[in-house]
């Protein structure tokens, strides 16, 4: 049974790491190499959480999160600094837990997440936490313009767990519609974050 769950845990990892680089927009992925090192570094990073089953300290436990960070930070063409703050509740289901996020960023443009996350503790401080799902997108009037408010945000953190649960991370996270929703305009975006996560229980 624990071998199942290893194998079922790892086709959902690959499977949500195939689906974020299949929305990324062509551009970005023959413009913007960063895009592709970042995500095989992640890979080759969090794999070890699924295949060799590590432990899970902080699976039942909530936290909020507040990040403060630098939005199109690859593509920079409409940069801004961006702040979001995120709830992770306390329960995992095969090691997948979700996460609530809202942003607001100084261009006026505001966005709101709803993701799914795996966290990987790969020593006893080091943690790393893989996230994709669904964004809401609202571009502020001097905001980049990302050819839909509906969106796929996907990307990782990785920093230090300190003793009782805090964590210290950056992370790096994108954000576009893949042109499913608009043939003619799909830039994409790109943010590069520090983040404050602490434990409500």
């Amino acid at each position: 049974m624990k071998n199942w769950h290893r194998k079922t845990s790892l086709g959902m990892a690959l499977g949500l790491i195939i689906l974020a680089q299949l929305t990324a927009p062509s551009s970005a992925r023959a413009q913007d190499p960063a895009v592709y090192y970042i995500a095989g570094a992640a890979l080759a990073t969090v794999l070890p959480g699924f295949v060799f089953d590590l432990p899970q300290p902080d699976a039942n436990r909530s936290y909020v999160k507040m990040s403060g960070g630098y939005f199109d930070a690859v593509d920079d063409e409409q940069t801004a600094l961006d702040f979001s703050l995120e709830y992770q509740p306390g329960f995992t289901w095969y090691r997948i837990k979700p996460l609530f996020g809202v942003a607001g960023n100084t261009d006026g443009s505001f966005y709101g997440w709803l993701a799914a996350a795996h966290d990987f503790h790969l020593t006893k401080r080091l943690v790393v936490n893989f996230n994709i799902g669904p964004a809401l997108y609202i571009v502020g009037e001097k905001g980049k313009n990302l050819g839909s408010s509906a969106v796929l945000r996907s990307g990782f953190e990785a920093g230090y767990r300190f003793n009782g649960g805090t964590r210290l991370t950056g992370s790096f996270h994108h954000m576009s519609h893949g042109k499913f929703l608009n043939s003619d305009l799909n830039p994409g975006t790109e943010t590069i974050a520090v983040n404050l996560s602490w434990p409500l229980n």
